[in-house]
Parts: C-alpha cells; structure tokens; sequence
C-alpha cells in the first residue's frame, strides 16, 4: 500500500512543501529513502526502525521504501521523522486513514519513539501558514515563542504514540508550560521625554511615517544614541506575525 504525507523542508530561511511517499512491499527487511537526502536524513532510517520496535510495530519481511518529494530539492536535516513514520504507518495498514495534504508534520524521533525539536522550526512553522496548512503536528520547543494562528492549528505533541492517538480521534492533555509571549516593546525610551534636538526629531518623525532609513551623524554625547533608543515609541506596534518573521 502507498501513502502521502506533509512535511517542510527549509531552503535557507524559505520553506517548501515536501511529501514523504511511502511504498511498503513484501521483501528483504529493509528501509530505503530516496529524493536527495543528507546524512541527517538517511539516518532516520535507524530512528524510525527503532521507535517502531519501542512502540511494538514490526517491519519483519518489509522493503519499505521512502521518497521524499519534490525529487529535485535537496533534503537536510531530521526534520521529516515524523512525517516519514507516519506515512509508514499508514503503507503499512497500521494506521488506516488517509491523511489530508493541508495538515502537516515536523520533528525529529528519538529511538523510545519521543519526538524531538529541531534547528529552524520557527521559519518551519511560518512557512507552513503561508503554504496554506490547516494543521501542523510538532514538537514543543521552549525556545520558541507563542505561535498562534487563525489560519492553521498547531498541535503540540511530544511522542509518536501521541500524534497515532490525536489522529484518531482521541484527546492528548498537553502537558506543557506556555510558550513565552513576545517582547512587547514598551521598554523603550518615550520619544516626547527628550527636551530639544527638534530638527533631529522633526527628521525622525518624517523617517517614521515615510518608513525612510535615516543616518544620525556628530560627536560623542550629543543624544544620536538617546534619539535611536526612542525612535521605536513613535512607531506602529507589530503585529503577533511582524514580530515572528
């Protein structure tokens, strides 16, 4: 039986789509991933093999072979375990639903079947919004700040067995702390506090409403720092989405 699931895949800080294809067939045991993998990706292999074996699913007398597509871009990172065991589950009638293309999944595995947080999740994370994903399963990083979305549910989950129960149909208690919320910027220096400089400030107002860059110049001491410090009173507050990116 084949199977299609959603990933991301970053190009520098751009994100693509990436599908794991699976194609489990009656043979030598086995796990092949094509679609031009780094090391970090034929690795998964082994993460794969060994969270199944933990959550008691056998791969005996399976060739089960993986395409990660797009074919033509090349593939870096673990950030497709999860995607890719899930896509295996379903090949292998384990799991038997068709999952949609708008929701997706990222994360690394670990051998017990947990599943990890990676390098460049956020980037992930927005371009799955602009991708148009409806949902996203992914692993809690208390790194990253609240990611709250109209677009797109995000699901966080924390093992393989979690994400299996959430698919079908069961609730998962969230275990975990709320992410950190995003500087707020009301710390600055308030912009109508500083007495004089009102050829400096006239030109900082017009390079706040122009959105103009603007070049400060003269000795050490004569407010271009106090002036700068101020500057992002007298601007539009971001939105939850300008912050992130």
């Amino acid at each position: 039986m084949s199977a299609r699931v959603t990933s991301i895949g970053l190009k520098g800080m751009e994100g693509y789509l990436v599908y794991a294809e699976v194609k489990a067939m009656v043979g030598v045991d086995s796990i092949v991933i094509v679609g031009l993998p780094d090391a970090a990706v034929k690795e998964s292999k082994e993460r794969i093999a060994a969270a199944f074996h933990s959550l008691g699913y056998s791969l005996s007398s399976k060739k089960i072979i993986i395409h990660l597509s797009p074919a033509e871009m090349k593939k870096n990172g673990p950030m497709f375990d999860l995607a890719m065991a899930i896509s295996v589950l379903i090949s292998l009638k384990e799991l038997k639903m068709a999952i949609p293309e708008h929701i997706g999944f990222i994360g690394a595995l670990s051998l017990d079947g947990r599943v990890q947080p990676v390098e460049g999740m956020l980037p992930a994370v927005l371009a799955a919004k602009k991708l148009g994903l409806k949902r996203l399963y992914m692993p809690f990083d208390e790194r990253l700040p609240v990611l709250d979305f109209k677009e797109m549910d995000i699901i966080y989950i924390s093992t393989l067995e979690e994400v299996i129960k959430h698919l079908k149909g069961q609730e998962i208690t969230s275990l975990f702390s709320k992410p950190k919320e995003l500087e707020t910027g009301t710390n600055f220096t308030d912009f109508q506090q500083i007495i004089g400089h009102s050829y400096a400030k006239f030109a900082l107002e017009i390079a706040a409403a122009g959105e103009l860059h603007i070049f400060m110049s003269g000795p050490p001491g004569c407010g271009k720092s106090l002036l700068s410090e101020s500057f992002p009173s007298i601007m539009p507050p971001l939105s939850n989405e300008a912050q992130l990116e």
